[in-house]
This record gives structure tokens, sequence and C-alpha cells, in this order.
């Protein structure tokens, strides 16, 4: 009977170990062990503090609010990514959250601020070492909002000495801020925004403080939603941490989102995979054919060219230029063609079918309005990003197209008068104002006007490879076309106008001018005039400095202003309109100009004392002498021209620009080229619809 018992007892502790054993059982004690809950990619939803742990020892807990907390030796982080919304924090609904089976990541749902909800998807790079966000704003209310977004880090440990990592492809834009700390030299890394992206941050920080605030001023149109991307990790060195941001492959990473989240992001450059809201399909190692019923065919496309009818004309397009296809509608497709340079063409493709040779080596024909996408396999030479630096179209149904500059000049109804433009002067025209029922124009100088452009159609030729090919765009289907490149920056020494009606001329005062004041008439030359502004009462009243800044006021006898732009234009502004003038370098009187060229004579006296007095009087009469002194530099000895480049560079140093109002609408916020393109062009009804 014991022996019995004894053999019952057995068989029960071995049924127990083998339960215990079993996976179910495993990922039970794991659940009970593991702090926080699930690990990452295990699925489900999760107790929140939740831990992440990357290769480097450095444990992560994600806590309700979305915010990071490091653990264990020498904790860098004591609260990182804690997120604001106008000045409040979100607010949740619970302390738990979900593990995505499919991407590991932990989302957190249902937070709520001020017009918005918001949803973060926190993912851990164990290899890499980085905590990845992805924030998604949606607007809950019909209208558009800019919901002040502010996130905030606190460091445990003192900073040492903090640097900013500049945006590459957009000069004056920050995209990461990088802190080396007392923790044995650990540094912290915040990574905001991405190469050229459209919608960048602002790093707000104290030097000595353990503190930063980043904040976004997003728009956001009612019930729409968009999404921003940051990265935090810690390096062993600034250096490491300045080669993590500048060597981050955006498009591999990108490439890892699902499409849907992709397409939100407004901080890094996602948008080559779209076209409005249609992702381009692209081949890894054959090229693809995806049909409306979702099968997808892979082999090789054999097709010789792409002939597209288009409503401006006919186009060809060679098969090395053609990226994918999109068809866009039901009952009358349209198809659109991609170029590796970003170009979208829509219209009819002459052939209704696409050869594909598959993998087996069969020929099939497709028939194309059974085709929902195309795509070619990476071709090497592609670009990882679209650059949209150059000659272009774009139209209001969403194509865009790149263009050699038309040879005719442009005639524009403006309040100044009819102007007739080249192209090489004009950086852009926006067809599609929002402020006003005309159209905008920008010069390469900076300047910025309304006008009217007296073009029914613009004749071009395409720039695209291949064929010469010449097409028609009415001006009213056209949304914009850029053609040269504005400044990146605004030019210090350049004289500006600012008008009321928010126009900006990039010009000086071309002429002399005749002031009545209350004591006598003036003659003022224009060169001379420093500064200029309208005074209350008669719409010719005005202020005006001289160079020496002797100031009068008093009534213009001219009704119009002769400006001459940067460019080499010409224009006549009424008087009536003028808000500011500023010339940062006025010409000085003729006489101090002789007194100036005396003295640059002196720079090659014998006696070099006499070479030292003269470039100090020079350099104490201050900016006035920078024109004079670059007209006779080259005319110097070498050591007068050494002398007057140290007098320029003494003069220069503190030139400041005077503040003017901003242009609205401006064609390059950011100063990044002639247009800061947005990449989700197309409206898809309106491809429909066509």
């Amino acid at each position: 009977m014991r022996n019995t018992r004894y053999a019952i007892v057995a068989a029960l502790v071995l049924a127990g170990l083998a339960m215990l054993c079993s996976p179910r059982a495993t990922q039970a004690i794991r659940l009970v062990a593991a702090p926080g809950g699930n690990q990452p990619g295990a699925g489900g939803v999760v107790n929140l503090p939740y831990s992440f742990s990357d290769s480097q020892g450095n444990t992560y807990q994600i806590y309700q609010y979305g915010q990071i907390q490091m653990q264990g030796n020498s904790p860098v982080y004591s609260q990182g990514a804690m997120l604001q919304v106008n000045g409040n924090y979100v607010q949740v609904q619970n302390n738990q959250g979900k593990v995505d089976e499919k991407t590991g990541e932990l989302v957190l749902a249902n937070m709520t601020g001020a017009n918005v909800s918001v949803t973060r998807r926190i993912l851990c790079n164990k290899e890499e070492g980085w905590i990845r966000y992805i924030d998604i704003i949606k607007n809950t209310t019909n209208q558009e909002v800019t919901p002040n977004l502010m996130y905030n880090t606190n460091l445990n440990y003192g900073v040492q000495n903090t640097t900013t990592v500049e945006d590459p492809k957009k000069k004056g834009q920050t995209m990461a801020w990088i802190a080396q700390t007392h923790a044995n030299n650990k540094t912290c890394v915040e990574m905001f925004a991405g190469k050229g992206a459209k919608s960048a941050p602002v790093f707000q920080y104290q030097q000595g403080n353990s503190n930063i605030n980043i904040s976004y001023a997003p728009s956001i149109p009612g019930g729409k939603e968009i999404a921003i991307m940051h990265f935090h990790l810690v390096t062993g060195t600034p250096d490491m941490g300045q080669k993590f941001v500048l060597g981050m492959k955006e498009t591999k990473l990108m490439a890892a989102i699902p499409a849907a989240i992709r397409r939100l992001i407004v901080n890094f450059r996602g948008g080559e995979n779209f076209i409005g809201d249609y992702e381009i399909l692209r081949g890894e190692m054959l090229d693809v054919v995806e049909l409306r019923t979702g099968d997808q065919l892979k082999g090789t496309l054999k097709e010789k060219n792409y002939k597209l009818q288009t409503f401006y004309g006919p186009i060809e397009l060679p098969v090395d230029d053609v990226i994918g296809l999109i068809n866009i509608g039901e009952f009358r497709p349209r198809q659109l063609l991609v170029t590796k340079d970003g170009e979208v063409f829509g219209g009819k493709l002459e052939r209704d079918k696409l050869s594909l040779e598959l993998s087996s080596g069969q020929l099939t024909e497709i028939p194309v309005q059974h085709v929902a996408r195309m795509g070619y396999r990476k071709r090497a030479g592609e670009p990882e990003e679209w650059s949209f630096d150059k000659p272009m179209v774009l139209m209001r149904s969403g194509d865009r197209m790149g263009v050699q500059s038309p040879a005719k000049e442009i005639e524009v109804s403006t309040r100044y008068g009819t102007m007739k433009l080249s192209a090489s002067v004009v950086a852009a025209i926006n067809f599609q104002a929002e402020e006003h029922g005309v159209h905008d124009i920008y010069l390469t100088d900076g300047s910025k006007f309304a006008g009217l452009v007296n073009v029914d159609v613009f004749e071009m030729k395409l720039s695209s490879s291949g064929p010469e090919q010449i097409v028609k765009f009415p001006a009213s289907s056209i949304r914009r076309v850029q053609f040269a490149k504005r400044p990146e920056e605004e030019d210090a020494s350049q004289p500006s106008l600012a008008l009321a009606n928010q126009d900006v001329l990039m010009g000086a005062i071309d002429g002399g001018l005749k002031l009545d004041t209350a004591f006598n008439t003036l003659n003022l030359a224009g060169a001379e005039i420093k500064k200029m502004t309208k005074t209350a009462g008669s719409p010719s009243d005005v202020q005006v400095v001289m160079w020496d800044d002797t100031t009068v006021t008093g009534q213009l006898q001219e009704q119009e202003l002769s400006i001459k732009l940067g460019c080499g234009v010409t224009m006549k502004v009424p008087v009536a309109l003028v808000s500011e003038y500023n010339q940062p370098r006025p010409a000085p009187s003729k006489s101090v100009v002789e007194t100036i060229k005396q003295l640059t004579a002196e720079l090659n006296a014998e006696d070099w004392k006499k070479r030292d007095a003269a470039q100090e009087k020079l350099i104490q009469m201050g900016i006035v002498v920078a024109p004079t002194l670059k007209e006779l530099r080259a005319s110097a000895t070498p050591e007068a021209q050494q002398r007057i480049d140290q007098i320029l560079k003494a003069v220069e140093k503190d030139v400041v620009k005077p503040s003017k109002p901003a242009a609205t609408g401006a064609a390059n916020p950011g100063g990044a080229g002639p247009v800061q393109m947005e990449m989700n062009l197309v409206a898809p009804q309106m491809l429909i619809d066509r």
C-alpha cells in the first residue's frame, strides 16, 4: 500500500513538472517574472510600466503617458519623450498598452488633448540601441487646428557639453540635439526630424541645464491626422551620436513602417513612396504587377516605352525613366506614370496591355484595365530621394513634370504696371494663391508680389530623357510653375522695400527724389537713402534717414518710386503703398567719396604709419566705405588689396538686416530652393474625375 502511495505521488509530481515545462506554462511564468509584462513581439495587452532592453545593456521603462525612464547603472534618462498638447499633459484612459504582434511596437491609444486624440507607437531596436516613437495626432474637430506639441526630456546627470545637428539639406533647420553627460560621459541623442523634412522642430535649451523642450506647431485639417516620429538613444560619445543622425538610412527606415502610418509622418521624408493616397509599388528582385483582385505577378516587364495621351499633349517616356504605374478610377481609368526623378504624368496609355515575362519564362499579356499598380525592381543609380530643385510644372490634377524654361517673356499685369519678365528672373509663379484671386510671382532675388499672368497657354519642352517633346499647358490647369532657384537666405547687404499690400521687393531706389519739408525742398540722391517710412497724414508724407543718419520729414513731389531690383528689373511703385524701405549699405555723398578715395590712396604710402592711419580712419567711417572700396580694390596694389579686405571685414561684420513684414504665401518657407514641395500632391477625387 505504501509503495502504491509513493507511486501515485511520484506520478503527480512528474505531471506537474511536465505542465510547468510546457510552452503555455513557460509563457505564463515569463509574464509573471518580466517587469511590466510581455516581451517585445509577444503581442497582446500589457500593464504599464513596460520594459524594453537593448544589446548595450540599457533598460527602458515605458510609463502611462508614454514617457521613457532608464533603469540600471548610470541611467541617463530621468524622463524622456513626455508629451504636452497646448501646455497640458495628454489625458489617458487606463494604465495599459498593447504590443503589436507584427511590429513589436508598444501601442498606447485613446489619449486625448485639446481638440486632438493621440496614439503613441513605441519601438525598441535592440541591436542598434534606439527607441523610436511615432505619435499619431488626429484632429477631432471639423475645423483646422494648430496644436502646440511640446516634448520634454530630463536627464539624471549634469550636462558637460551639447551640440545640435543641422539638416544638410536645409540650412538653419535642426534635426537633433546631442548632450554629453557626467554619467561616465554617456551621451544622450534626441532626434526629431529627418533630412529635408517639410516640418521641423524648435529646440529650446538653456546651457548647463539637464532639461530640453522640443516643440512643433503643425496645421491639421478637420478630421485628419498627422504623425511625428522621433528617436531617443544613448551613445558613448557625441561623435557617435552625430554619426547616428547623419548616417540614418531614412528610405530603408520608412520602408519598414506600414504604409498607412508612413504617409502620415511629416517630419521625415516618406512621400517618395506615395502619389496622393496611392503608394508606389516597387519590386525587389523582380518587377511586379498588382491586379485589382489583389493578386501579384512577378517577373520582367517587356515594355519598350510608354506612350501616354494627356490633356496637354502626347507623351513618350523611355522605359529606363519609369519606375511605376498607378491605375486610377473604376469606369474610365486614368494611368499615372511615375519616373525615377519624381515626375508624374497622367493620361491614357496607347497600349491597353502590359507584357510580363514570368520567372518561369512564360510571356503573358495583362490588360491595363485589370491592373491596380505596376512597379519596376530597384535599379542601380536611382536617387534615394527626389529632388525638386529644377524647373517644373505642377498641375491642378496632380501631374508634375520637369521642363526647360520657356524662351518667351512672361507678361504679368501688376499694381505697378504691365511687366514682361524673362523666365531667368522668375523663381516661381503660384496660380492657386489662397489669399487673393490673382497670382503670386516670386523672383530669383527674393522679391514677391501679386499679379495676373497674361498667358493662356505655356508651351515648353520636357526635360526628361528620350525624344524632344513640346507640350502645351493651359494656364487654367496649372497650380504652380518654378523656373529658377530662390536665395536660400536673405542677403543682409541687399536693400528691400516692404509694401502695404504685403508685397516685398528686393531692390534699391533708383535716381533722385525731391522732398518738400517745412522749411525747404531738398534734393535727395536715392543711393544715399538709408531708410524711408510712411508717416501719418498725406499718402506722400514720409520720413527719410540719410546715409549719415540725417533725418528729415516731408512730402515727396514724386508719386512713384523707381526701384531697381536685384535681378535687374526696374519697377515703378506708388508712394502710397510704401510701408518701409531699408538700405543696409547706402552710398555716401560725393564729397565723402572723394575722402574715401584719398584715404585709399594712402594705403600705398611708403610710410607704414600713414598706411595704418589711413586704414584706421576708413574703418572708423563704417559701412559707407564699402561700395567705394570694392570699386577701387581691383586697381590697388597687393598690399592695398589686403588692407581693403581687412577694412571690409571690419565694417561689414556688424551689418544686421532690418526686420520687415513677412511675405505671405512664401514660395520657399525655410529656404530650401524654389519650392518647399509637399509630396502628397494628388487629390484622389480629382484624378478619378479627370
